[in-house]
């Protein structure tokens, strides 16, 4: 399996979680096509819910230190082997191969993560704090550390701030 983008990480969790189509009230919509997030088409359905929602805890966790303790306890979990292949100019390229083919899109996706946070530290990953939104979001190497999901999600907290304010000053 190739790895994944984070973008498409995020995608997957948001789109197939259990817990983010429920605040959505996407229940009982139809799933996307897996080539959305980079996988084949065919990808079963099961293995996309149950693999999100295995990943949603890691973002869920309230301190990096326990995504890090969550991502490591994934990673133990899925008992998977690390291989490295080399190419002509000698340089070295790492696949991570899982214990069982039903856990291929888990390792993907675990790779990823593993690579993010490694780079940048765990505290890139987290849940939208906007009310009643429990989308993921992986945050960008650059700018403000980012607290929504989504610019929209970041607007209504303003806008809704601003009213509670201009309530207050009515009074």
């Amino acid at each position: 399996m190739h790895a994944l983008t984070p973008d498409d990480v995020a995608r997957l969790v948001n789109e197939w979680g259990t817990r983010a189509r429920a605040e959505a009230g996407e229940d009982a919509d139809p799933y996307p096509e897996p080539g959305s997030v980079g996988l084949p088409d065919g990808t079963e359905v099961d293995v996309l819910v149950r693999t999100a929602d295995r990943l949603q805890t890691v973002f869920a966790a309230s301190t990096p230190e326990q995504r890090i303790r969550r991502l490591d306890g994934l990673i133990a979990e899925a008992g998977l082997s690390v291989h490295l292949h080399g190419d002509d100019a000698g340089r070295a390229r790492e696949e991570w191969e899982p214990a069982s083919p039903a856990d291929a899109v888990l390792v993907a996706a675990l790779h990823t993560l593993t690579d993010v946070v490694v780079a940048r530290g765990a505290a890139v990953l987290g849940v939208c704090e906007g009310v009643e939104c429990v989308d993921v979001w992986i945050d960008g190497p650059r700018g403000r550390p980012r607290r929504y999901c989504c610019s929209q999600c970041g607007g209504r907290v303003r806008v809704a701030a601003h009213r509670r304010r201009n309530r207050l000053d009515e009074r």
